[in-house]
């Protein structure tokens, strides 16, 4: 089975940005791109690709394939979520007989707390792989610097183990597996280190 990423999103443009890094790896090695998503979604690929020197011209009269998957962000945005997870599962239930990487968004925020109250872990069940938005390193960057902003110093070392090792299945940045722990098992604190991980980020 191959990677089945999930990217977290607030924005158009971060996500276009996402899509266009993903699409470019493939197609450099020789994979390639089905979008399977809305004309405006595809223009704004298209021209982030080429704004990065990829011949999308020349990339689609090759034919080449790789998958981005729109159908579950648009479900998921209109509240239909069963249906988007059942999409998902197809999706994985496919790529054990025909191995293929899948990228698919869901406009959630990983800085709101309410993203952590079953949604977020909806999601992660169903993916290899959780990239938050914006980028890995400023979200791990960031959430470091609030836990050790909001917790005492001795705290901040058994939090980062106790993390590691309830982590979920699917791959993601440590940053978003501290918030998920501390989600669960300590509420209040969780959303005084989003608040300043927020503060981080936007600053």
């Amino acid at each position: 089975m191959g990677d089945h990423v999930v990217q977290l999103y607030q924005e158009e443009h971060d996500l276009a940005c996402a899509l266009s890094r993903y699409a470019a790896e493939g197609l450099a090695r020789g994979e390639g791109v089905v979008i399977i998503g809305s004309a405006a979604r595809w223009q704004a690929l298209a021209a982030a690709l080429r704004a990065g020197g990829v011949d999308t011209h020349g990339a689609v009269l090759r034919g080449q394939l790789r998958l981005f998957g729109e159908l579950t962000d648009i479900l998921w945005g209109q509240g239909k979520r069963e249906a988007a997870a059942a999409i998902e599962r197809f999706w994985n239930a496919l790529a054990r007989s025909q191995p293929f990487s899948l990228l698919c968004a869901y406009p959630l925020d990983s800085l709101d707390g309410r993203c952590y109250d079953g949604a977020l872990q909806a999601v992660c069940a169903l993916h290899t792989h959780l990239a938050p938005a914006p980028d890995s390193d400023a979200f791990n960057a960031a959430v470091s610097a609030a836990v050790r902003e909001v917790l005492e110093p001795q705290l901040v070392g058994m939090l980062h183990s106790l993390s590691a090792q309830h982590r979920p299945e699917t791959q993601m940045p440590i940053g978003q597996a501290v918030m998920l722990w501390l989600r669960q098992h300590m509420p209040r604190t969780a959303e005084k280190v989003l608040a300043r991980a927020r503060a981080r980020i936007e600053a």
